[in-house]
């Protein structure tokens, strides 16, 4: 049993739980804190590489929005020479909020409260006043917004607000590899369609963090409908097959499901898996062309789903992506974005479908979705409990897993999919950053 936060010093109570993470254990409190919250603000997201939006989201010169890393409202905007900036969402004068939609086009914005007034990349270039008030000892250049770290990966824009953290490249290790299942739909990309859904709920972000980081086991359980009416092939023991792949180190995870007989990239029109081959290398397209449900966690809070939905049994269905973020907003809640993303190059009839097979399954009201909400909410409220807030949770499936040494892809890969290995992985990192090891 891990002994509460509030009897010692929290850093020394994260030691204590990493030690209990090699141990296949994992305290209910981190799910309900106060100081966990706070910790994870300072030493988190303080420091990690953070999904802020995908590139079509602004596609055009003045193309923003808002967005945030940890409790940082940000401004992402695409400039008039097509760059795109990271600034914080904060007047340099007195700190007032400067953009307050949460989308939109403009080349400048100007504050509300005294008029400053910045480009879109973040410099100032307005201030009212500025020879009888400033008298010229104000240096324009020396109070631009203040600019936040960005880099790109296939159209994904993350943001870091540690200007000595590592490469975005170096942060993902080698999860480029999977990420690419979701992101190379044909030679054209993917684009978002629509606005993200998004919501305010009573769950902790680590829960569905976890979860999507490959959580085969509550499938047959959570999801039974979906065996009852055939959307899934026949029972739990065949969607177990497949890989937990995790990146060791890094925290990032990824279930590979698979089902028997499933045709080869299913539920994709035969000249997009076409396409899905030119676009993807021969390992990776050995690795995908036989997965049916793809979930994965990029550390600490960005996560993807693909699979097909269809509820015609024997047919592959119609195949969708949900790109999802877990915004914290307090200690057991916070803000869910969700996304979908379809082949940028598609026929509009397949992005239709594509879309409202994700809007079925996962939009706000989407099946799955309901279902993973209410046991997550659940969880989050017991962790409140007063005797519930001091037990561990056991995390001891495949403690003694050995990599699987024919699969093709980078990471620490086992079978079957129904697997602990990578929630350790994951909680590992976040220890990490918690103790200021990261």
């Amino acid at each position: 049993m891990t002994t509460r936060p509030d009897t010692q010093p929290l850093t020394a109570w994260v030691e204590q739980v990493r030690a209990g993470i090699e141990n296949g254990r994992f305290p209910a409190r981190a799910f309900k804190d106060q100081g966990v919250h706070d910790l994870e603000q300072e030493r988190l997201f303080s420091k990690a590489w953070c999904f802020l939006a995908h590139e079509s989201e602004i596609p055009s010169p003045g193309d923003y929005v808002t967005r945030y890393i940890g409790n940082n409202n940000l401004i992402v905007a695409r400039d008039e020479n097509g760059d795109i900036h990271a600034n914080l969402n904060v007047c340099r004068h007195r700190g007032n909020v400067m953009c307050k939609a949460e989308m939109g086009n403009a080349s400048h914005f100007r504050c509300s409260y005294h008029g400053w007034t910045y480009k879109n990349s973040g410099e100032l270039v307005g201030v009212p006043y500025m020879k009888e008030g400033y008298e010229g000892r104000l240096k324009r250049k020396d109070w631009s917004l203040v600019r936040v770290r960005v880099d790109a990966y296939e159209g994904l824009v993350f943001g870091c607000l540690d200007p000595e953290a590592p490469s975005l490249e170096e942060y993902l290790g080698g999860f480029q590899f999977y990420l690419d299942l979701y992101l190379k739909h044909g030679l054209g990309g993917v684009e978002v369609h629509g606005p993200p859904d998004h919501w305010i709920a009573d769950t902790d972000w680590k829960i569905c963090a976890e979860n999507f980081a490959g959580d085969g086991y509550h499938t047959p359980v959570a999801h039974q409908w979906g065996f009852n009416l055939g959307y899934f092939p026949s029972s739990g023991s065949t969607h177990s097959q497949g890989w937990a792949v995790s990146i060791p180190d890094k925290g990032h995870g990824i279930g590979l499901g698979h089902s028997p007989d499933f045709p080869a990239f299913g539920g994709f029109p035969d000249e997009l898996a076409a396409e899905m081959r030119q676009a993807l290398s021969p390992e990776q397209a050995e690795v995908f062309a036989r997965t049916r449900t793809a979930v994965g966690t990029v550390f600490p809070n960005l996560s993807f789903l693909m699979q097909p939905f269809s509820l015609v049994p024997g047919e592959p269905g119609v195949r969708f992506v949900t790109m999802r973020l877990y915004h914290p907003v307090g200690p057991g809640r916070m803000e869910m974005y969700s996304w979908c993303l379809v082949p940028r190059d598609a026929s509009a009839e397949y992005k239709t479908e594509a879309y409202r097979a994700y809007t079925l399954a996962f939009g706000q009201a989407g099946t799955f979705e309901q279902d993973d909400f209410e046991n997550w909410t659940k969880v989050t409220q017991a962790a409140g409990m007063t005797m519930v807030r001091d037990i561990d949770f056991p995390y001891i499936m495949g403690m003694e897993s050995e990599p699987d040494p024919a699969f093709p892809g980078p990471g620490h890969a086992v079978v079957p999919y129904v697997n602990d290995t990578n929630f350790r992985n994951l909680w590992a990192r976040w220890a990490d950053y918690l103790t200021g090891e990261a």
